[in-house]
């Protein structure tokens, strides 16, 4: 039976660094959103691409790749998504770990908050007093039946109360938020945290990068079919800058050694 509502906290909604990195227009465009991943057949998950799921919120797809860049909405239009593991915890006790989205092919977009919550509400339901062989003590297993707010939130602003703190990373053990793979479009911003790793690692000055060169290289990659992580196109960008200054620096090279086309006779 599907839940006709979900619960709304407005100090988490207010308060997640991720969602208030995006506009307003995209903070919109996600509470449209949530309200498509409560009415999912998988609660607070999605297998449609990007563009699909734009034209049913009636919303441009800039916004949704927006979310998708700040760490809102996670998952990836092409490609392999990272499991999402979810790690119960009770006082200083961790439970066994559990995947919650396995690790599958695109498009699959989901809300990792609503996801945990739907199965933190499963594991609840099997001890209540109408389930059968039910438990009569309130409290079960680690991660299970408790009553305490969450000491942690992902911050969607929706929810039922969670029952425990909760770690979120991929197999590898890497955050799921830094793998978040999108395709290129002509408002992609860089991030100065990765941005100052690329120069330092590459050996690029950050004096060369120009608005015409950011601009050139998203005309150029707006038209491939590429995904990848915010600091994947940074580490592209910052490589493209220092191919062109290799290129221009060759060229130069080639016409200093063209005597005659500078008029030199010997």
């Amino acid at each position: 039976m599907k839940r006709p509502s979900f619960q709304f906290y407005p100090a988490d909604w207010r308060n997640n660094a991720k969602l208030r990195r995006c506009s307003w227009a995209a903070r919109g465009v996600w509470i449209e959103l949530l309200g498509l991943l409560h009415d999912s057949d998988d609660y607070g998950l999605l297998r449609w691409p990007l563009r699909q799921i734009a034209q049913a919120l009636g919303c441009p797809l800039k916004l949704l790749n927006e979310l998708v860049e700040c760490g809102v909405l996670y998952g990836t239009e092409k490609g392999t998504c990272e499991a999402l593991v979810f790690t119960p915890r009770s006082g200083r006790k961790s439970g066994d770990p559990v995947v919650l989205v396995a690790e599958q092919a695109g498009p699959v977009w989901f809300s990792p908050r609503m996801v945990r919550d739907e199965y933190v509400r499963n594991v609840r339901g099997i001890g209540t007093r109408f389930s059968e062989g039910a438990n009569p003590s309130p409290k079960g297993g680690i991660g299970e039946g408790l009553d305490t707010a969450p000491s942690q939130r992902q911050g969607d602003g929706s929810t039922s109360s969670s029952s425990s703190t909760i770690t979120t990373t991929a197999p590898t053990g890497a955050s799921v938020e830094a793998r978040q793979r999108f395709e290129m479009h002509l408002e992609w911003q860089p991030d100065d945290v990765s941005l100052r790793a690329q120069f330092k690692a590459l050996g690029v000055s950050p004096e060369q990068l120009t608005g015409d060169v950011l601009a050139e290289f998203r005309a150029f990659w707006v038209t491939k079919s590429v995904a990848d992580s915010q600091g994947g196109w940074c580490h592209r960008l910052v490589k493209w800058l220092k191919g062109q200054t290799s290129r221009k620096a060759a060229a130069g090279a080639a016409v200093g050694d063209d005597w005659a086309a500078q008029g030199v006779t010997l």
